[in-house]
């Protein structure tokens, strides 16, 4: 909140990053985040191996694997950033 003070048209966002498939961990972390703000974005990223190979290499996951979890994962967080409201209009 207090970055807004200074920029009223941030769009803050949670994002749920290294989330274990189906964990109660994640989801508890999901439903607590519900009620807060900044709100929570609907896409997550999860832990996967690709990430730290794509860290090794020095390539995006989109690139070791266009078609894998890691990169649909990726590609669902853009857009959904994407589509978010910046300074009071949808992009």
């Amino acid at each position: 909140n207090e970055a807004r003070i200074y920029r009223p048209e941030l769009a803050a966002r949670f994002v749920l990053n290294r989330c274990g498939a189906r964990t109660v961990l994640a989801r508890e972390t999901a439903e607590t985040l519900a009620d807060h703000d900044p709100p929570v974005l609907a896409c997550t990223i999860g832990q996967r191996v690709a990430f730290a190979m794509s860290a090794q290499s020095g390539r995006l996951v989109s690139e070791l694997d266009a078609d894998g979890p890691a990169a649909r994962e990726i590609m669902a967080l853009a857009a959904e950033v994407g589509s978010l409201p910046i300074g009071g209009a949808i992009q």
